[in-house]
């Protein structure tokens, strides 16, 4: 099956525009009468008809709606960006295949690089739910350590990883039935002082285990532990 993703649904019909159209219209050349399947990301899937298309958009209409519920409680991974930015569209595209629930690129003191392309992110991790046929899409944002403080009451458990000082395996305490969020640092590591807000916040500090990891397995392996 074949997957397209839209959000503009209204009166039984949904409009497909920018690259989603061109992929249905000029690569896919679909047209007028042609059955295609579509997801708005959170949780419902449309089997629809083509009824027009132009040069900016394909209209179709809705002939059935089924809706998937979530199999597991939301797991997010807030983690640092990486220099090479290579590093960080891997482990977007990776945490979505294996069921991410939002992605959180992590500003810290020891971010060397303090933005990343989020539209180009944005387009990685849509694509790879539509490969792996998801109805969810998950959301990122760019977060400093600081708005943590508006972001960790959302999650029943909340786990911070860093090198030093945890023994502790993050899949030892986490309870599969509860939301979770993890933290994963920079190069360099969370600061002291950061490790001792997220503390503050409610963050239990954990471990992923004896190997030395790069941030983007890090945050793979994290994500691991928490949905299987």
């Amino acid at each position: 099956m074949l997957l397209f993703f839209s959000n503009e649904i209204q009166n039984n019909q949904i409009i497909l525009r920018d690259e989603e159209h061109q992929h249905c219209s000029k690569v896919l050349r679909k047209k007028t009468g042609d059955t295609i399947h579509i997801t708005d990301g959170k949780g419902n899937l449309y089997v629809s008809t083509i009824i027009s298309s132009d040069k900016n958009q394909t209209v179709c209409q809705v002939q059935d709606q089924t809706h998937t519920p979530k199999k597991y409680p939301d797991v997010s991974v807030g983690i640092a960006p990486t220099k090479n930015a290579s590093r960080i569209e891997w482990f977007a595209e990776k945490a979505v295949e294996i069921g991410i629930t939002t992605i959180y690129i992590l500003i810290t003191d020891r971010t060397e690089k303090k933005s990343d392309n989020i539209t180009r992110l944005q387009k990685i991790i849509l694509s790879a739910a539509k490969q792996s046929l998801s109805m969810y899409l998950p959301e990122i944002k760019v977060v400093t350590m600081k708005q943590l403080n508006d972001i960790h009451s959302q999650y029943q458990q909340k786990f911070i990883a860093h090198c030093d000082g945890p023994t502790v395996i993050l899949k030892d305490i986490h309870h599969k039935s509860e939301t979770a969020l993890v933290l994963i640092g920079p190069e360099g590591d969370f600061t002291d002082k950061e490790i001792d807000f997220a503390k503050q916040l409610g963050f239990l500090p954990v471990s992923l285990g004896e190997s030395r990891l790069r941030t983007e397995t890090a945050g793979l392996v994290a994500l691991m532990m928490m949905r299987y």
